[in-house]
């Protein structure tokens, strides 16, 4: 197989073993240029008996890039970052490809389907990369980010060099957690401004400038950039459709609906086969809660189908996403049925989507579907049932509050790998509301940092609590105290002093300064609420007699009503309304709501 992978890496120990077992049985050799990792990244690359290459990072992705394809050997060149991974799927593609002599293209275009987020499948960005290159024919990238192929002098097919083929990348650096890490964003920021300082006016670097402020959420920023990229706006851009698509997104965030729609229209004149530009729409509609408008904008999309793949940038808008818009409002006006059948395409289509799963079962719970036939059809959306999938099944019925069901599932998918430690913190909180409190705290305990560390951590105080370990509560609490979080902190030290029926203190005398205290106090409120520990809920309750705010009452009125204490619920919205005057819309929804129900 002639084919050389050609990567340049800094500190990517944690993806790089990912990409190269994607590639390792298709490649003859592995090219990586490391431009100053201080990590494992060589260690590991050396386990593939890659040869390494140092190169001086110079803040040109296209210098750094032509150095590694000089190192080449082989008769194709396979382009990848760390962070990618190849469809394995697609591997016999690749090599079919590459050993094919009626090849008359020298570059291959695939599709790079990107991550966004908290890795979950719900957001999947879609663009073009190169990704095969034909060796020794003086194929170089230009430009210092964002590289582009510049024409080789040996090209055989000057006229028509580069193809689009279907091989995709899953490619994971775009998470939030992977650009936090690294400060990605600082990095291109410094790189895009200094070409904008020799060419003010180069659209591709204005429209690069304004991806990077979104992902800052600086909107108003971004959208200065795009305005000026659009003032020489030219349909034959590359990245012209998703230049407005952005427009189209800051303006949204910015709450611009009608230059929304105006940019919708322009979309579509330029680029009518692209339904990215009509999901918009549907989502405009939506957010303004026009319902009607909405549902037909989404039926539109689904008539259009996916846009072709060179003017596709989010995956899903010709098919599952407009379903997925059409179930919550039917949901909303109350059509379950309906709702119902727009779910169940949404999982036949993408399975993974895991908020349709989430309404799936909700809906189903709505319909009072049995339990085992919501687990029955949950688990036919799904060729297998994994790890990851069992764990998604897990946090489904830890939603509907069914903690014996989420625990059975969470302790399926330990049994693929016990040391997973998002799944021990899920086993350890469903223990939680199980009442075994002892048990959760073995599982809680295992967790030392990490993203579910100050859960864990609170609610460790709580299973000790309750267990009279008050030693171990203390010293839990004092962990707290590094969290930032000092309203939090009071609260449960107030709740401990209050269970231990020790003297406590008011933790705020006026409205202004008791804002801060309401929402952990409620956050602790529905944990013992739906915990199912009523005694100690009782005395939680009480610590909103330290603080002021005459929403107190509906607050909690609302909390009763959650979690169906509709009496209790009731009784505390007519108190608001007597000693506050004090009701709004949807505490009134809710008390027709208990009126009608008694009556029925």
């Amino acid at each position: 197989m002639p084919l050389s992978l050609c990567m340049i890496v800094k500190n990517e120990e944690k993806n790089l073993e990912r990409c190269l077992e994607s590639i390792k049985d298709i490649v003859d050799e592995m090219i990586i240029v490391d431009t100053g990792s201080t990590d494992n990244t060589i260690k590991i690359a050396e386990k593939y008996n890659a040869k390494i290459f140092f190169y001086k990072w110079d803040n040109s992705f296209a210098n750094a890039r032509n150095y590694s394809l000089s190192k080449a050997s082989k008769d194709w060149i396979l382009i990848m970052d760390a962070d990618d991974v190849l469809k394995s799927e697609d591997k016999d593609k690749v090599i079919k490809l590459i050993n094919n002599k009626n090849n008359k293209s020298d570059v291959y275009y695939g599709e790079t389907l990107s991550y966004l987020g908290d890795f979950s499948d719900n957001t999947i960005l879609s663009s073009m990369n190169i990704r095969l290159i034909k060796n020794g024919k003086g194929y170089k990238f230009s430009g210092d980010i964002h590289e582009q192929i510049t024409l080789g002098d040996e090209a055989t097919n000057k006229q028509d060099f580069i193809e689009i083929v279907d091989i995709k990348f899953y490619h994971y650096g775009y998470l939030d957690k992977v650009v936090n890490e690294k400060n990605k964003r600082k990095r291109n920021i410094d790189i895009i401004q200094k070409k904008l300082e020799e060419n003010p006016d180069d659209a591709f670097m204005l429209y690069n400038m304004s991806t990077e402020y979104i992902a800052n959420h600086k909107y108003e920023e971004a959208l200065k950039y795009l305005k000026k990229a659009y003032k020489n706006f030219n349909p034959s851009f590359g990245f012209g459709f998703k230049l407005i698509l952005k427009m189209i997104v800051c303006n949204e965030k910015l709450q611009n609906f009608d230059d929304c729609l105006t940019l919708i229209e322009d979309g579509l004149k330029f680029y009518p086969k692209c339904t990215d530009f009509e999901f918009y729409r549907t989502n405009i509609f939506f957010t303004k809660k026009q319902y009607f408008p909405a549902m037909e904008s989404a039926k539109k999309c689904i008539s259009m189908g996916e846009s072709p793949v060179l003017l596709r940038e989010c995956l899903g808008v010709g098919t599952y996403r407009p379903y997925y818009i059409l179930g919550i409002i039917y949901s909303n006006i109350g059509d379950y049925n309906a709702s119902y059948k727009c779910f169940d395409e949404v999982l036949k289509l993408n399975p993974k989507f895991s908020d349709a799963i989430f309404k799936m079962s909700e809906t189903m719970a709505i319909k009072n579907i049995s339990i085992d036939e919501i687990e029955k059809k949950l688990e036919s959306y799904f060729d297998n049932i994994n790890q990851e999938t069992n764990l998604l099944l897990s946090k489904v019925f830890y939603n509907q509050n069914k903690f014996d069901i989420a625990y059975n599932y969470v302790e399926k998918a330990e049994s693929f790998n016990e040391n997973i430690l998002e799944i021990s913190f899920y086993k350890g909180i469903y223990l939680f509301y199980l009442g075994n409190y002892n048990e959760s705290l073995e599982s809680l305990y295992k967790i030392k940092e990490g993203e579910h560390y100050k859960d864990a951590i609170y609610c460790s105080i709580l299973c000790e609590l309750f267990v009279k370990n008050y030693e171990n509560v203390d010293n839990l609490l004092n962990i707290t105290r590094n969290f930032d979080e000092s309203e939090e902190t009071m609260v449960y030290k107030t709740f401990i002093s209050i269970i231990k029926e020790n003297k406590y203190t008011q933790l705020a005398n006026n409205k202004e300064n008791s804002k801060k205290f309401i929402k952990p106090i409620f956050n602790l409120l529905e944990i013992l609420l739906r915990a199912n520990c009523l005694e100690q809920f009782e005395k939680a309750v009480q610590l909103l007699n330290l603080i002021y705010d005459e929403n107190l009452l509906i607050l909690l009125g609302k909390l009763y009503y959650k979690y169906r204490y509709f009496n209790a619920a009731y009784e505390l919205f007519i108190r608001s309304i007597k000693m506050y005057e004090i009701v709004d819309a949807e505490a009134l929804y809710m008390m027709q709501t208990i009126l009608l129900s008694e009556k029925n």
